[in-house]
């Protein structure tokens, strides 16, 4: 499994290489006039934004004040376009114009006006032709922006400005068609098939483009978007993106007298359920691959597009997740293998992982992703520590591309780990069982990990087991520590309990719940939870640990979760 891991990062590299030297060709001024074609003669409509705007940030715009990406910057009288950026994140969200939409709030003279005269800026700065504004991702994003607030930014302008307008929407539309599917991987594709088929059906005259994007959304969509509603990257914060996307690209096909394409409707039908699978009790998203904070008002809103509104699937087994969901409590689990190093770039080493939550609460979690400027604690977030499973030796049971190697096309992707994942289901009156079992530490040390998990139908309690034993069944020997990490949401205050196997756990509601442990006196230590809309937050982590020297009586540990008394 390694050896052919490292076969296929070479040609990941080179791949990535390839695609830099063909993007910084399609940038250059000698290949702009491949799309400059005729533009269109005016706007037919404008896509609804589902992303809220904030009028206070409006007010920050217009003087001059541009938080994005967990940075401010004061412009002043100047363009932001000529101001120094303080980080590549900041910079990319500026480039999006995603902020446009803020000024769309509360429209009146003024925000009309800045709204026009911060794209009259970008039209005539020189920024607009550089690497980082022509970026695939940052181009779909203000494609979409500029289409969606554009009778805001056209309303009063003159001639000039635009027919401007149209045709750099014009041009960015081929300059996406060309490049887009060269760039990285995965949901960029998606996103930028996305932009171009919406803004082929927001521009008058653009029937061969409408074509050309729905053939490249047709195909992209069927590639990622799996049967079981999952994107390929097994990220749930994919599905919020998608969707915030494909819902209004659903209204535009509507609005033009069109029916939408078999690929859109499918999607948007196995995706939306998919969002219910990984929301827990109190409304959250389940932080697996990426997932970082839930933004409520934003999942909320794609909820009220869902038409079976039923109870979600117990499984999802094409994205390699379990649901099971008991007396008021939910439990999650990651069952499934590492997305393909393409589309890995975001994934994390997280194999049987689980969250759970009871009382309206997240209980355990695993740490998450955090958030846009906080690149960071990226790393540290996606290491199999910060996940509530098995960690052997203090290492990762997959391994990711190293340092060195890290570009902005390919990032930092998984490129081996668990190839055999089994998952189980048991359902009983009483209980559900899960017995899941992964590989991942097979090759350094010979060593499965095999998961337990049932939930009681009575009142939710969880009760589990984590065995280590040989490739061929047998107890495992290794004299490599293990330890079993149960990370704890913020929210929850953990105190020790009346014995020494024991932990309590506090909930905001005043509410507790036990945690006991077998033989294994459980051990409170220090943890960070980084899916947080305020940045990283510290925590509190339960630790199980496999007395040493081994031997083969004693290769399991047990452990359960249940309502207090």
């Amino acid at each position: 499994m390694v050896f052919a891991a490292a076969l296929r990062l070479p040609r990941l590299v080179a791949g990535s290489a390839g695609r830099t030297v063909l993007l910084g060709l399609f940038r250059s001024p000698l290949y702009r006039w491949r799309f400059a074609r005729a533009g269109p003669e005016r706007l037919v409509l404008a896509p609804q934004d589902l992303r809220a705007p904030d009028p206070i940030r409006a007010a920050e715009i217009v003087e001059g004040r541009f938080t994005l990406a967990g940075k401010t910057v004061d412009t002043g009288e100047a363009s932001p376009f000529t101001v120094r950026a303080p980080s590549q994140a900041w910079q990319d969200a500026l480039f999006g114009f995603t902020w446009l939409r803020h000024l769309g709030a509360a429209p009146n003279g003024t925000t009309r006006a800045m709204a026009r005269q911060l794209v009259a800026d970008f039209l005539q700065s020189a920024v607009r032709y550089s690497p980082p504004a022509l970026e695939p991702v940052v181009t779909s994003r203000r494609l979409q922006a500029w289409l969606s607030q554009a009778p805001m930014v056209l309303e009063g302008a003159d001639r000039a400005f635009n027919r401007a307008f149209l045709r750099s929407l014009n041009w960015q539309c081929r300059y996406l068609l060309q490049v887009g599917p060269k760039g990285r991987d995965g949901l960029p594709h998606l996103l930028c098939a996305v932009a171009v088929m919406q803004a082929s059906l927001c521009l008058s005259n653009r029937g061969a483009l409408r074509r050309c994007a729905l053939r490249w959304l047709a195909r992209e969509l069927s590639r990622q978007v799996l049967p079981d509603g999952c994107h390929v990257s097994r990220n749930p914060q994919a599905l919020i993106e998608l969707l915030l996307d494909l819902l209004p690209l659903r209204q535009s096909f509507a609005a033009s007298n069109l029916v939408p394409p078999p690929e859109v409707l499918g999607a948007i039908d196995r995706m939306m359920p998919m969002l219910r699978f990984f929301r827990h009790t109190d409304g959250a998203l389940a932080a697996f691959n990426g997932m970082g904070y839930t933004q409520a008002h934003l999942l909320t809103k794609l909820l009220l597009y869902e038409e079976t509104r039923g109870r979600p699937m117990r499984s999802a087994p094409h994205g390699g997740y379990q649901r099971i969901e008991a007396a008021g409590a939910v439990l999650l689990v990651d069952a499934g293998r590492p997305p393909p190093a393409a589309m890995a770039q975001e994934a994390h080493a997280g194999a049987l992982a689980f969250e759970f939550s009871a009382d309206q609460t997240r209980i355990v979690v695993n740490c998450g992703s955090p958030g846009a400027g906080r690149e960071v604690w990226r790393d540290l977030a996606r290491q199999t520590a910060a996940h509530s499973t098995a960690v052997v030796a203090s290492i990762s049971s997959a391994s990711f591309a190293p340092q060195a190697l890290q570009t902005g096309l390919i990032g930092r992707p998984i490129v081996a780990g668990p190839t055999k994942l089994t998952a189980n289901r048991e359902e009983g009156p009483d209980e559900t069982r899960l017995e899941l079992r992964h590989d991942g530490y097979r090759p350094r040390f010979r060593l499965m990990h095999r998961r337990s998990l049932s939930l009681s139908a009575r009142d939710g309690a969880l009760r589990g087991s984590d065995q280590f034993e040989r490739p061929d069944g047998r107890p495992w020997r290794g004299s490599q520590p293990v330890v079993v990490r149960f990370h704890i949401h913020p929210a929850v205050k953990v105190v020790p309990g009346s014995g020494p196997n024991e932990i309590r756990l506090l909930l905001p509601n005043g509410r507790s719940w036990l945690f006991s442990s077998g033989d294994a006196v459980p051990t409170i230590e220090e943890s960070v939870h980084f899916a947080n809309p305020e940045g990283p937050r510290r925590c509190t982590q339960i630790t199980l640990s496999l007395p040493s020297p081994r031997s083969a009586a004693k290769t399991s540990l047990s452990w359960s979760i249940e309502p207090g008394s």
